[in-house]
């Protein structure tokens, strides 16, 4: 998402970058936010990175380091910050403050070409499941913005954000697919997870198949992250055609040491009047 705001002679986008990100939607979510915008003034973004891109920490392991690598031409600033991350059904992100995990510094400014580690620490034990944060590095306005009244230039600032888990102490990964049903052509299905500690789902796919269980559709679902204990509803419309062709619908959703799948079989009047 992006969040505009005014400041003394330029106007700054502020771009929220998560970390792993969807690449191609921020590409097109920034091309249209340029058209818009065209009349302003040309569009400049800084570039920083920032690693791993993900943390880590446990009972054996209380803190460890991040880097911040300011790779454009200018001096940067930045501020730094931590919530406990949560997750809905729908796949939305909830973030409230917290104090389970400290970070030093937290303000700092780097010179071209600079970088800097940035310790983080955990001040809570490991318990029965794992426990989700996300530390955000947001890139500051430059000072020297004020001293530039007449600009007409849009700057871009970007908010990167890493996910931190504190791991317990046995972790257990398992998933599964779940609550399987269709209705009126729209697939509805859970995948849960029954482990631990989180795990990342790729493309969740649903293939239609007929009598002789000969795929007639395949339909993909962009998966992500599935914190511990917590549960991933998916909604999948089939086209009609497909689905009144269908036996049965197969959904399998690919992780890094295996792949949960089950079946549902398609009765009379699934796919709509």
């Amino acid at each position: 998402m992006t969040r505009d705001r005014r400041v003394t002679g330029a106007q700054e986008i502020r771009r929220y970058t998560m970390v792993p990100c969807l690449v191609a939607r921020l590409a097109c979510a920034l091309g249209a936010l340029a058209s818009v915008l065209g009349a302003a003034g040309p569009a400049r973004a800084s570039s920083f990175t920032v690693n791993p891109i993900k943390v880590v920490l446990s009972d054996r392991e209380r803190s460890t380091l991040l880097t911040v690598h300011n790779q454009s031409s200018e001096p940067l600033r930045f501020q730094v910050s931590i919530n406990q991350w949560s997750q809905s059904p729908g796949g939305e992100m909830g973030l409230s403050p917290t104090k389970d995990i400290v970070v030093y510094p937290s303000i700092l400014s780097l010179a071209p070409g600079e970088q800097r580690k940035l310790r983080i620490g955990a001040t809570v034990g490991a318990g029965p499941l794992e426990k989700s944060y996300r530390i955000f590095v947001e890139e500051l306005p430059p000072l020297q913005s004020a001293k530039k009244s007449t600009s007409t230039e849009v700057r871009v600032l970007t908010k990167m954000g890493v996910p931190i888990f504190v791991e317990p102490a046995a972790p257990t990964s398992k998933a599964s697919v779940s609550n399987l049903s269709l209705s009126g052509g729209k697939l509805a299905f859970d995948v849960r997870n029954d482990g631990n500690v989180h795990f990342v789902a790729g493309k969740v796919t649903a293939r239609a198949v007929d009598g002789g269980d000969k795929v007639v559709h395949t339909a993909e679902a962009q998966g992500w992250y599935v914190l511990a204990g917590t549960v991933r509803h998916f909604e999948i419309q089939l086209p009609r055609d497909a689905c009144g062709k269908a036996r049965g619908v197969v959904v399998e959703v690919p992780m890094d040491q295996a792949t949960p799948r089950a079946r549902l079989d398609v009765r009379p009047g699934s796919c709509g009047p």
